[in-house]
């Protein structure tokens, strides 16, 4: 089913909708498979965007947010996308979820120009003497207060803590990035650790304003590990045994839009 306008997806046959219906302006959203969720909260706007639930049985969850959503989502089977709440597209963002992978992203991210998710390479790459696969697709878990920047591309068994900063151009792939810290380039490298980054826009900035933000004494961008921090490893596979969607969508709400601060720090 192909839908351009939000009173659509009140229609739904074979797939379902929950939520608060989104306002779609340019964009469309395409149900090609069966039994799939999208979950809508109050306040999503999809702007210029499309999302396309291409085979069967994955979950689309879109949280409130003060900012347009600019995304190209491509979910395949088995898939679950969590986006979180207020997060800033500074032009379309790519989510490409295969192999039964999943995407997580957290709370009040900057993601700039032409920055692509995938859990998967799309082809299969394997060793010539031993013939076993090399490249499985592996989920993707990025925190809350994460800087992406511009043509960053965050590819399969990526987790990023809250906090940090992925430098334009980079390639972060099979990579734990530590909350606080600043990684950049092809290959990707640490750059700085015991950093934070806040959300001013320096653009329009002058002498004035450069002097009384030479120091920033807040420690609201500053993430620590305690007794509400997840699990990543064991999110995954509990959202990988789930044979029933309504299960996943039960956990998302009790993971993902409960717990504190540094649920996502990693350390």
């Amino acid at each position: 089913m192909h839908i351009t306008e939000s009173d659509q997806l009140l229609e739904l046959e074979d797939n379902q909708f929950m939520g608060e219906l989104p306002k779609l302006s340019n964009s469309q959203i395409n149900f090609k498979g069966k039994n799939n969720f999208l979950i809508c909260e109050e306040g999503v706007h999809l702007w210029n965007s499309r999302i396309d639930f291409n085979m069967d049985n994955s979950v689309l969850y879109l949280s409130s947010n003060i900012h347009d959503y600019s995304v190209n989502i491509a979910l395949h089977k088995n898939c679950v996308c969590f986006i979180g709440k207020n997060n800033f597209f500074n032009g379309r963002t790519n989510f490409v979820l295969s192999e039964a992978k999943n995407i997580v992203l957290g709370d009040d991210c900057f993601i700039s120009y032409n920055v692509v998710f995938r859990t998967s390479d799309g082809h299969c790459i394997y060793n010539t003497k031993s013939k076993n696969r090399m490249n499985y697709a592996r989920s993707i878990y990025a925190g809350d207060h994460v800087w992406f920047g511009q043509n960053s591309f965050i590819f399969k068994g990526s987790k990023i803590g809250s906090g940090s900063i992925i430098g334009a151009g980079s390639v972060v792939s099979n990579r734990t990035i530590n909350s606080n810290t600043t990684y950049g380039g092809a290959p990707l490298k640490l750059i700085n650790e015991d950093t934070f980054w806040t959300p001013h826009s320096t653009n329009g900035w002058g002498e004035d304003e450069i002097e009384k933000m030479s120091r920033s004494d807040i420690d609201l961008f500053t993430y620590d590990v305690d007794d509400k921090t997840l699990d990543l490893d064991e999110i995954e596979q509990n959202l990988n045994s789930f044979t029933d969607l309504d299960d996943v969508i039960s956990y998302i709400w009790l993971k993902f839009l409960v717990g504190g601060k540094n649920r996502f720090t990693i350390k």
